[in-house]
């Protein structure tokens, strides 16, 4: 790639590149992502769109959470069964809401390790309206127990 056409004006996430001057050598430039300038918006549009849409089947009784966090994750019934160390077949049976319950608390806990986030979220969902309010679920040393914290945000 030619020094020219690697500049990209994105002050926000910059990377180096390796390219060929103008005088036919190959050196690093420091220039902003294209990607990142062109699709990054697009990317966060279609990820809120897709966790409103599956929160609406959760909601709805058609999957389980497990279902939820793997189609959030990006992960297939095989690759999460690997991960959380279960037989594939138990973990497609977990993504019914009918057989949801069947879930062991460990397990559980092994399914939001993997999709990191508390076991308390595996159980309500939390939705936030307004822009000035910062909620977060924080884990502690307990496996079993979080802390929820609410602050006000800057104006």
């Amino acid at each position: 790639m030619k020094e020219k056409e690697a500049r990209v004006d994105y002050l926000d996430h910059q990377l180096v590149l390796y390219v060929e001057k103008k005088d036919g050598s190959y050196g690093p430039l420091r220039t902003g992502s294209y990607i990142t300038k062109n699709y990054l918006d697009d990317y966060w549009l279609k990820r809120r769109n897709l966790e409103k849409e599956y929160l609406g089947k959760v909601t709805g009784g058609e999957i389980s959470p497990i279902a939820y966090y793997m189609v959030l994750e990006e992960l297939t019934p095989s690759e999460l069964a690997a991960r959380v160390k279960i037989p594939e077949r138990k973990v497609r049976k977990h993504l019914a809401p009918a057989t949801f319950g069947s879930v062991t608390v460990d397990e559980l806990r092994r399914y939001c390790e993997v999709f990191s986030v508390p076991l308390s979220s595996m159980l309500h969902a939390l939705v936030i309206k307004g822009k000035n309010v910062s909620i977060r679920e924080a884990k502690t040393n307990n496996p079993y127990f979080t802390m929820m914290k609410i602050e006000a945000g800057k104006k």
